[in-house]
């Protein structure tokens, strides 16, 4: 059983490290569109030395620039936190190796963001960079499932992503999609509480607590209508996956990693992370 749930780790942190790949080659690319809107589309060598005649007609030798639309806005909206925590050894679950833990929770989100979109072909594509706060956490007390004295939280407080995405009109309405590389800060903890007949306290061999700017990837989808020549409204869904982390209780091996007959060693917890937030923007055209 343990060898199949640290396979089925291993993978998920595989197939997550290539996301996050993809997705910051995106990012990368996009940026450079976004600093230097009109770069690789300027024009080109033509095939033909004898087209160099036509630097005599400025009408002919000038470059046909792309048209680059910038915007920024404001928004505002719920979120959605859902994460696991897998008891990879079974140290608090009573020797169940793989044992997972989902707590959940709402909140709010508000940021800002600026942007900008370009015609290539018959597409519009558009590049995207936002920043936001949010106060959403969540906390099980279910890790040990018969004694209750341990506690997982996770917080998100802040997350900043850069996305690209491609856009289509339909009538006053136009539909977008998009994906790229966010960072967030996020808080992981789990905290043990031993009781005895002098009272409780917190035991830090057994817990832990870690802040840290995680990285990972995000697909949204969404829709604007105009409000008037440089105003819009949208209205947009996000989904964020920043993976798994690893973290380590029982460091000093004083108890039993998994068991009656199992080694004194430390033991391990994978938490997991992810964020889905719907929200309102106003948005004004430059």
């Amino acid at each position: 059983m343990k060898k199949t749930v640290n396979s089925f780790v291993g993978f998920v942190r595989i197939e997550n490290c290539k996301a996050k790949l993809l997705a910051g080659g995106l990012t990368v690319f996009l940026l450079v569109f976004l600093v230097i809107p009109n770069a690789g589309f300027a024009g080109g060598v033509p095939d033909d030395p004898t087209q160099s005649e036509s630097e005599n007609d400025p009408a002919q030798s000038e470059p046909e620039l792309v048209n680059f639309t910038k915007y920024a806005g404001i928004f505002v909206g719920p979120a959605f936190m859902k994460n696991r925590i897998i008891d990879i050894d079974g140290f608090a679950d009573g020797g169940n190796p793989g044992s997972v833990s989902k707590y959940d929770d709402t909140g709010f989100a508000g940021g800002v963001l600026v942007g900008g979109k370009f015609d290539v072909g018959v597409l519009t594509l558009r590049m995207e960079l936002d920043s936001m706060l949010t106060n959403v956490s969540a906390s099980t007390d279910k890790l040990d499932p018969d004694g209750l004295d341990e506690t997982a939280e996770s917080e998100f407080s802040w997350i900043v992503s850069a996305r690209g995405g491609v856009e289509q009109g339909i009538g006053r309405v136009t539909v977008f999609v998009t994906g790229g590389l966010a960072f967030a800060g996020i808080s992981n903890s789990v905290t043990d509480i031993d009781s005895d007949d002098s009272g409780s306290m917190v035991d830090p061999d057994d817990s832990f607590s870690k802040d840290s700017t995680e990285v990972g990837w995000v697909i949204g989808a969404g829709l604007e209508t105009a409000l008037s020549d440089v105003w819009a409204l949208r209205l947009e869904g996000l989904y964020l996956d920043f993976g798994e982390s690893t973290h380590l209780v029982n460091r000093s091996a004083n108890n039993r990693c998994c068991g009656p007959e199992t080694p004194r060693r430390a033991a391990s917890y994978e938490v997991e992370n992810r964020l889905s937030t719907a929200r309102l923007a106003i948005i004004r055209r430059f």
